[in-house]
């Protein structure tokens, strides 16, 4: 299937084989294979971000040099773009032409990423519910307000037929 394609370019391109462990490699800088090595400076990722996460995951003894600050920023940025190229290709080769969060995870799946899967999986289920109970209460506010403005136009209208029955009756006094 495409998946172990896709997963077989990628570590045709990024993977070490053990001849090659520890040995630095000349990489192509093109994206004649499909695959795109490069992030332009646009497309970084916020490093204050990323170091937060870095730093909840070292004993807090661990010093990071800049060096390593920019190595893991731009680690992260050619993660989220290879996987954004893996989901992309999952939704073309289903005539899609929106990713989805199933493309993603199909995508971690095919860059054999599985041990992220269950944690990512849950994290997709707690979003989905906050989003449905967002919805819910939004819809909520609406009915609230909708209900709170169609009292107001019934009042308003009470007011406007009692201002004019005041005008009404100033009227016949005058006229007597």
């Amino acid at each position: 299937k495409g998946g172990s394609a896709r997963a077989a370019v990628f570590r045709a391109n990024m993977a070490p084989t053990p001849q090659t462990a520890g040995v630095k490699r000349d990489r192509p800088m093109d994206d004649s294979q499909g695959v795109t090595l490069t992030v332009p400076e646009e497309m970084a990722l916020p490093g204050a971000s990323i170091m937060r996460i870095v730093r909840s995951k070292l004993p807090e003894n661990v010093m990071i040099n800049k060096e390593a600050k920019a190595a893991f920023a731009k680690a992260c940025s050619i993660f989220i773009v290879y996987i954004s190229t893996i989901a992309s290709d999952v939704s073309k080769e289903n005539r899609r032409s929106t990713v989805t969060a199933q493309d993603v995870i199909t995508a971690l799946h095919d860059l054999e990423f599985d041990d992220f899967l269950p944690d990512i999986e849950a994290c997709l289920a707690a979003y989905r519910e906050a989003d449905k109970a967002r919805t819910l209460e939004a819809q909520a506010k609406k009915m609230v307000r909708a209900k709170a403005e169609g009292e107001v136009m019934a009042v308003g209208a009470d007011d406007e037929a009692a201002a004019e029955g005041v005008d009404d009756a100033e009227a016949a006094a005058a006229e007597s």
